[in-house]
């Protein structure tokens, strides 16, 4: 009989024993109920061949696992969960036993993945080595694992708790005091998932990269010089894993006269095409660069670029790739309501007004706009109602990427004094800046944030003073530490020192103390939990100021914190009375000023909840179990403690939830300075097969009123039982779920 020999993980032959791939098995299924090591073994239909290796074993072996998991059985997903850490340990270590940390650390120093900075003689690595906890490795999912290793650059060389401490290392190594005592604090935050980094930030920590940046922003002036500024930002800061936000709302419209009358203007389409073409000109690895280009409402060219993307535009003209955002503001509501029309200007015959857009002054806005009518300076007139629901609905339906912008809203809940303008890739960063001009590069004109998350579902309020201390300074520092590739961005860091810090898990939160979405409980606890949450964020950053120094750009103003500038409707959710000393921190930020000038905003979350098996950001979950499609392979991702929580669960296609989903959003952006990736959800079971316009329109009118400042995603239920898993923004730090919808019906 021939001997049938197997390739072990170091190279090695030997002959096959089939005691010790039912070994494997056995340890892996060990004290779980309902799973079977004949099931697996059975059902995995086995072939061994001479010359098999242990990796494809186990590879059949996971697999297997990953298909029977289910409702019925979640166990299965823990046994594929421990095969999956069994062969990464073999892989990293040649054995199941881990190394020392000084000695792991050595070894990716010397082979390059890790910076040889992480060894530093200021730090304490007995007490590292003593703090670190192998055992966490156990608390993944299986999916969640996945999520880990796979995406996160150099994961296969390392396991998660050896990522975890190294990423803790280089985040406080240089730090002015306690580096120690803060290194193991952040680990130990990061390994029990009380924080999440965002992608750029889990991919280039521990390395020699320092591209940490999540998202950018700028705007691009009507010259020459300000569209080569744009495109090479676009070039530079997409290939340093920035997702960016570009407003063209600056630029003439189609038909403008510009030197004199005797060139007509091309208007916006080519600059529209040329971001397009330069963000996934500096695609990397398969993955390509994204933008969105921002436009305000009575912009000429809105029905031609809103149907850039439409199915019906042709081939040739389509821009398949760039996201839009719309900028509103309460006059474009009100047209709608009134039955008027919407009169489309030019920046070149109307500049005031363009500027009069970005004030939270709607008033003065709204007086000048009926001048230009009354003057007929408009390029041309749709019917308002028209325009949201063709607009709006239809062309966003089609093809599920126009985003919503309230930018007066935006600028009344302000944090600064500075008109705000635009939104980033995602429309939850948002700033203040002039378009970029070859003649001012030393001028903070990119705005660039960095981003962490406090996980709603496992941190208390109790949690919260520690927990935001340790991401205020983690951020800070990182986002400090990062040359940017433009200069524009170096001195808005500079300046501004913008982080933006949100939570996620919140679903979890609301299943897991037994409450609905929209119920009065809820919207109680969250805005206790989200007073605390945005008082501590301020106290860490005037305590950095008070230590460091504050930001060049910080001002003091009577608007400084969320108690004086957020939408007094929200006080007919939720209670007005405060359980925080403002008045107390006021002092302090008026007598030492603040680290950041910007704290705070929610960004969608989905890569970086997946790992810690969190929900993502504010959303109700889709299902208990949800079949992802990424590259032709399909993984499960069980909704966190489904088992127990199925039946306490709001899921996002439940009829009616987006009004109660919504209540949540806005009591969260009355504690934020900036915004929220808030996604919106319909079911076309509800009308027969369709989706309603008024349904979609009613929504953001809603939000509206309760000052929420930007509606994301518009996503409809499909008939599909997997998902298609799309990177929206796949250059930062949010990948998103996109899911069109076809069928719309006013």
């Amino acid at each position: 009989m021939q001997t049938i020999n197997v390739v072990k993980h170091d190279g090695e032959l030997e002959p096959l024993d089939l005691t010790k791939p039912t070994a494997s098995l056995e340890w892996a299924t060990d004290g779980l109920s309902g799973v079977s090591v004949s099931d697996i073994m059975m059902q995995s239909k086995l072939h061994f061949f001479d010359g098999i290796a242990t990796s494809y074993i186990t590879d059949i072996f996971i697999k297997t696992c990953d298909d029977l998991a289910d409702l019925r059985n979640i166990n299965y997903d823990t046994v594929a969960r421990n095969l999956k850490l069994q062969k990464l340990y073999k892989q990293v270590f040649n054995s199941i036993t881990p190394p020392t940390l000084l000695e792991f650390l050595e070894d990716r120093i010397r082979d390059g993945h890790y910076s040889h900075l992480l060894l530093d003689k200021s730090i304490d690595y007995d007490a590292l080595e003593e703090a670190i906890d192998h055992s966490r490795d156990f608390t993944f999912t299986s999916s969640g694992l996945d999520a880990l290793v796979g995406g996160y650059g150099v994961c296969k060389y390392e396991t998660p708790q050896f990522m975890f401490m190294a990423i803790a290392i280089d985040v406080f190594r240089d730090y002015h005091f306690d580096k120690t005592k803060f290194i193991i604090d952040f680990y130990n935050a990061l390994s029990t998932y009380e924080i999440t980094l965002p992608s750029p930030e889990m991919r280039a920590l521990r390395t020699y990269s320092t591209d940490y940046a999540s998202c950018i922003t700028f705007r691009v002036g009507d010259n020459i010089g300000s569209w080569d500024e744009g495109d090479s930002a676009l070039l530079l800061h997409t290939v340093a894993s920035a997702g960016v936000g570009v407003d063209i709302a600056d630029i003439a419209s189609l038909g403008d006269k510009v030197k004199n009358g005797r060139i007509i203007h091309s208007g916006k389409l080519r600059i529209l095409k040329s971001i397009d073409t330069h963000v996934n000109k500096a695609s990397q690895n398969g993955r390509r660069g994204s933008a969105t280009g921002y436009v305000n409402f009575f912009d000429p060219e809105i029905e031609s670029i809103f149907a850039l993307k439409s199915p019906r535009m042709p081939v040739e003209d389509r821009i398949n790739d760039l996201s839009y955002g719309i900028k509103l503001n309460q006059l474009a509501y009100d047209r709608a309501k009134v039955g008027g029309v919407i009169s489309l200007f030019s920046v070149r015959k109307t500049p005031k007004l363009y500027e009069l857009f970005y004030s939270a002054d709607v008033e003065a806005f709204t007086k000048h706009y009926e001048e230009c009518e009354a003057a007929e300076l408009y390029s041309s007139q749709i019917d308002a109602q028209d325009f949201w629901e063709r607009l709006v609905a239809v062309e966003s339906a089609e093809t599920s990427s126009y985003y919503i912008v309230n930018i007066d809203e935006m600028n009344a809940n302000s944090h600064i004094t500075r008109p705000i303008t635009q939104a980033n890739i995602c429309v939850e960063y948002m700033t203040g800046t002039l378009p970029l001009s070859p003649q001012h590069r030393n001028r903070p004109d990119i705005g660039v944030c960095v981003l962490g998350n406090v996980n709603q579902g496992v941190v208390g309020i109790a949690g919260l003073p520690r927990v935001t201390e340790l991401l205020v300074r983690a951020q800070s520092h990182i986002m400090q530490r990062q040359v940017h590739p433009t200069p524009q961005a170096n001195a808005y860091v500079a300046m501004y020192r913008d982080i933006g810090l949100g939570s996620s898990n919140h679903a979890f939160w609301v299943a897991n103390n037994g409450w609905r979405y929209g119920q009065q409980e809820a919207l109680d606890a969250h805005n206790e939990w989200m007073e605390h949450f945005s008082y501590n964020c301020h106290v860490a950053s005037v305590q950095l100021a008070k230590e460091l120094g504050a930001a060049p750009g910080f001002e003091f103003h009577d608007k400084l914190f969320p108690i004086s500038r957020y939408k007094k409707t929200v006080d007919e959710l939720v209670s007005p009375k405060l359980h925080c000393d403002w008045t107390g921190l006021a002092y302090k930020a008026e007598k030492y000023g603040m680290y950041n000038v910007g704290l705070m905003m929610v960004p969608p979350s989905e890569t970086s909840a997946g790992p810690s098996n969190q929900t993502t950001s504010l959303e109700p979950i889709k299902k208990p179990l949800t079949i992802m499609d990424k590259s032709g392979r399909n993984y499960k991702q069980f909704a966190p403690d489904c088992i127990r929580l199925i039946d306490k669960y709001d899921y996002a296609y439940d009829h009616d939830l987006n009004k109660k989903f919504l209540k949540h959003v806005a009591i969260t952006q009355k504690w934020i300075d900036k915004g929220i990736s808030a996604n919106t959800f319909y079911n076309p079971d509800w009308e027969n097969g369709k989706v309603l316009a008024s349904s979609i329109i009613s929504d953001l009118f809603f939000a509206k009123y309760y000052g929420v400042k930007t509606r994301y995603y518009q996503n409809t239920k499909l008939p599909d039982e997997v998902d298609s898993m799309n990177e929206g923004c796949s250059g930062g730090g949010c990948e998103v779920w996109i899911v069109k919808l076809y069928y719309i019906t006013k």
